[in-house]
């Protein structure tokens, strides 16, 4: 873990989110959006397929496609 340190313009930010109307509320609120980025990133990194897996998906799309169009 690491702990780092932010400017916030509090008057700016409780203009578009009264709710936050504390440092420790305005804490958490930034900690949740950290975390939040950090899954993102995360589920980024999953959905990210590798070249292998792209060729073997773009390979039984064109033969299913070719064996459809074959069909009829």
């Amino acid at each position: 873990m690491c702990t780092v340190n932010i400017q916030v313009d509090e008057a700016l930010l409780r203009d578009v989110m009264p709710e936050l109307d504390s440092t420790a509320a305005i804490r958490l609120w930034a900690q949740e959006l950290v975390n939040l980025r950090i899954q993102e990133l995360l589920n980024e990194d999953e959905e990210t397929m590798d070249i292998e897996e792209a060729r073997t998906m773009v390979h039984e799309t064109i033969r299913k496609e070719y064996m459809h169009s074959i069909a009829f």
